[in-house]
């Protein structure tokens, strides 16, 4: 780390997290799980109720105004929307420290969309959360910008590891990831929620569909991440020849489940290339 970054009584760095919504709150909370003590760190948000509310909960150090949180801060997390993004550094080049390591969770913008804004050889890590990182279980890649060194790339990890799992992966590569973790989620929720409707058509009543397919799905994920075994394996297991499971396999092939999945992956890439495009304009 460069000789000007800051550090609280504990040795960790002190950090500014501008934006105070799901993800930005998620990051304070993986902080403090971390061990980083309440006072080093910072959160900027404009709505008084939702940033009070972050202050009592993690005992933190909350203010309204983003360049005062990053006065003294060797990391500035910039946890906004990407629309609001160029204004935000704008506000917040002046108040930087010398050294600083700015890791940012907005997606579309590319590294070179910060460097070209901030001071010079500033490291720029841009950090993709999905959110079940909220309970711990995310998935999180980070990609570092021109001037990231591993060393900045390790603190990047220690902020976020106990969001769930942290890996590293070039930035040409980040919409991959949206595709495989950052939108996952809700494509997840949707076909929670179709199974759910198949249950309620066949006879069984929301709620008691709606548990089964919950808890069906959560034991699915665990039994793959913890069996050792492929999908294609598991998969093979419960699909015995002849039977229900199979029918049911070969109906939404033939109906065209790859298809609407790489339709949604490519829509998905289009759209993240879209945007970059837009703003960085």
């Amino acid at each position: 780390m460069s000789t000007h970054v800051s550090t609280s009584e504990s040795g960790l760095p002190t950090v500014a997290v501008i934006g105070g919504g799901v993800i930005g709150s998620t990051l304070v909370s993986a902080m403090r799980v971390a061990g980083w003590p309440g006072a080093s760190i910072t959160v900027a948000n404009r709505g008084d109720e939702r940033r009070e509310a972050l202050v009592a909960a993690h005992d933190v150090v909350g203010t309204a105004d983003a360049a005062e949180a990053v006065k003294g801060a060797a990391v500035v997390i910039l946890a906004v929307k990407p629309q609001q993004m160029a204004e935000v550094l704008e506000g917040l080049v002046g108040s930087l420290e010398p050294g600083v390591v700015v890791l940012t969770v907005a997606a579309a913008l590319p590294a070179s969309f910060y460097e070209e804004r901030l001071p010079a050889h500033t490291p720029v890590i841009r950090v993709m959360p999905n959110t079940p990182s909220v309970v711990g279980r995310g998935a999180t890649s980070v990609s570092p910008g021109t001037h990231a060194t591993e060393e900045h790339l390790l603190l990047a990890e220690k902020i976020l590891r106990a969001t769930g799992l942290v890996v590293r992966v070039p930035e040409d590569l980040i919409e991959a990831v949206t595709v495989v973790a950052g939108s996952a989620p809700a494509y997840f929720f949707a076909v929670v929620e179709a199974i759910t409707e198949a249950g309620v058509m066949h006879g069984l009543d929301r709620e008691m569909s709606s548990l089964l397919a919950q808890q069906t799905f959560t034991g699915a994920a665990q039994l793959l991440a913890e069996s050792g075994d492929t999908p294609q394996e598991l998969r093979r297991r419960v699909s015995s020849p002849g039977g229900v499971t199979l029918a049911a396999l070969e109906a939404m092939s033939n109906a065209g489940l790859q298809g609407v999945i790489s339709a949604g992956a490519n829509a998905a890439v289009a759209r993240s290339k879209e945007l970059g495009a837009q703003l960085a304009g």
